[in-house]
């Protein structure tokens, strides 16, 4: 009998080698080594440098970024690079300046939805739904993405209960209808 050793399986259906091993196969597990490696370290350069440059102590240990920034502030900047370099402007690293504004978009949002940087980073509109200034921004993830770190474990199951509209806001969860006893006649 095998030793329950504690190994989380995430999927049914296993790859089979020829030579008789097996294994989880890949599948939702995201495809790092088709990342373009190059382009990824030019972005690396940029936390490099931003993490030196804005740094109280001088070597970029204290991590600036990782306190917090508002998710639309990253956004916008991400959009004035892109906006930049499509003009033409190659006075600095305009690309890699807007992945690391938009990778960090991402990650502040994936903070804010655990609830690990606070809600008010999420200053979002939306335009697609019936929202107006002061109302509660929208969830800051997609349902996909929400799917996608559920199942990596980064999000608990029991939080993929609140479902996301198409219009980027909470749905609530379903109720279920206390059952009514109907006195037999």
């Amino acid at each position: 009998m095998a030793q329950d050793v504690n190994f989380k399986k995430t999927s049914e259906v296993e790859t089979q080698y020829s030579t008789g091993a097996q294994r989880d196969n890949r599948v939702g597990k995201g495809a790092f080594h088709w990342m373009p490696w190059d382009a990824v370290f030019c972005v690396s350069r940029i936390y490099e440098l931003g993490n030196k440059g804005r740094s109280k102590t001088g070597d970029g240990n204290d991590r600036n970024w990782e306190n917090g920034m508002p998710i639309l502030d990253l956004c916008q900047s991400a959009i004035n690079h892109i906006t930049a370099y499509i003009s033409g402007d190659r006075t600095e690293a305009h690309l890699p300046q807007a992945a690391w504004n938009i990778l960090n978009a991402i990650q502040m949002s994936i903070w804010v939805h655990l609830g690990f940087r606070p809600k008010s980073l999420n200053t979002l509109p939306n335009h697609r739904g019936n929202w107006k200034p002061g109302d509660e921004p929208p969830c800051p993830l997609s349902q996909q993405e929400i799917d996608w770190l559920t199942f990596k474990g980064v999000i608990p199951k029991e939080e993929t209960k609140l479902k996301v509209t198409s219009y980027g806001q909470y749905d609530d969860p379903p109720v279920e209808k206390p059952k009514v006893a109907i006195p037999q006649l």
